[in-house]
């Protein structure tokens, strides 16, 4: 007899593999598929409530925030899960990686993806401003766990490697740690969704920094005002509480608003020599109060890159920085 179109048993662990994933994500959260697919198999978009339900009968509400990061998805019956030792490293954004054999900050455990070359090159290419994540959905243990491709290329393979692409495939270690469902790893989806958000952000504190150096003449005021009220509808500054840093600077804004002074320098009176108390003095030190908010936001980019890039990675820092 002539024989139909099969489906193959791996069509079925990857159909699997997308049921876990969909009941691991919150359930008022968006996974879309993507196609046709060049290496990208979905788009995750978050959605916060906005309102919880239940008066009068009303049924809960949820409203996107606008949020999206693309997934790849690697599904497995059993997939093996392997030992790696990790060691404290120099900042690889100022030169080659340099491994500490000496300052072992711990072993996690992983799994082992090998990736071919052309998928990696593609996420090279889209740069990193929407996070693509590698998730492993393990079908024997019912979880999926991930971590973000362009950071990994960023922050691992081109540091180590200088030229990855010499090699036909790469293999690439997702902590165990990272489990979708957790806190942790519900923490990490929420943080690299705002990662577009920030980037613009970032942008924008910098390019208002240097506007208001240049109004270093006593009419410096109105335009940080004006700053101020650009960005202090930003909805990440009450929605970070993973990152302490930006809700803090969100606080400044706001009494900078309310107030007219950030309180980010605090200025004891009686610590100033009684020559230097006279109003020029206080109004410079106004200025500088409010030139230190901008100063700081202006900065936020630097640890950014230094810092919160590496985070969810299996390096000593993301280790050190970001895991439970």
């Amino acid at each position: 007899m002539s024989v139909g179109k099969q489906r193959s048993d791996q069509h079925l662990i990857d159909q699997d593999g997308i049921s876990l994933l969909r009941t691991k994500l919150p359930r008022h959260w968006l996974l879309r598929e993507y196609r046709p697919d060049y290496g990208l198999d979905f788009t995750i978009e978050t959605f916060k409530a906005a309102n919880a339900g239940g008066a009068g009968g009303r049924p809960a509400t949820f409203e996107t925030l606008g949020e999206h990061v693309f997934v790849q998805l690697k599904s497995s019956a059993e997939p093996e899960v392997h030992s790696l030792d990790i060691y404290g490293r120099s900042n690889v954004e100022k030169g080659p990686e340099q491994l500490n054999r000496k300052d072992k900050v711990g072993t996690i455990e992983t799994y082992r993806i090998q990736l071919e070359m052309s998928e990696l090159v593609t996420v090279e290419r889209m740069g990193i401003g929407v996070p693509v994540l590698l998730v492993v959905a393990d079908l024997a243990r019912q979880r999926c766990v991930f971590v973000c491709l362009n950071d990994y290329v960023d922050k691992i393979l081109i540091p180590r490697h200088g030229d990855y692409r010499t090699a036909g495939s790469r293999v690439i270690h997702v902590p165990v740690w990272t489990e979708i469902g957790s806190e942790a790893g519900l923490h990490g989806l929420r943080w690299y969704g705002k990662r577009a958000k920030l980037l613009a952000a970032f942008q924008r504190f910098r390019y208002q920094y240097s506007e208001l150096q240049h109004r270093d003449n006593g009419d410096w005021r109105p335009l940080a005002r004006y700053f101020a009220e650009r960005i202090v509808p930003y909805d990440f500054w009450d929605d970070t509480e993973m990152c302490q840093m930006i809700p803090y600077y969100g606080a400044r804004l706001r009494q900078f608003l309310e107030t007219g002074q950030p309180g980010c320098l605090k200025l004891r009176e009686d610590s100033v020599p009684e020559s230097f108390r006279n109003e020029e003095f206080f109004e410079h030190m106004k200025q500088q109060d409010v030139f230190e908010l901008w100063r700081c936001l202006a900065h936020l980019p630097n640890v950014y890159e230094d810092v919160w890039r590496e985070w969810f990675l299996p390096t000593g820092l993301g280790q050190a920085a970001s895991a439970p």
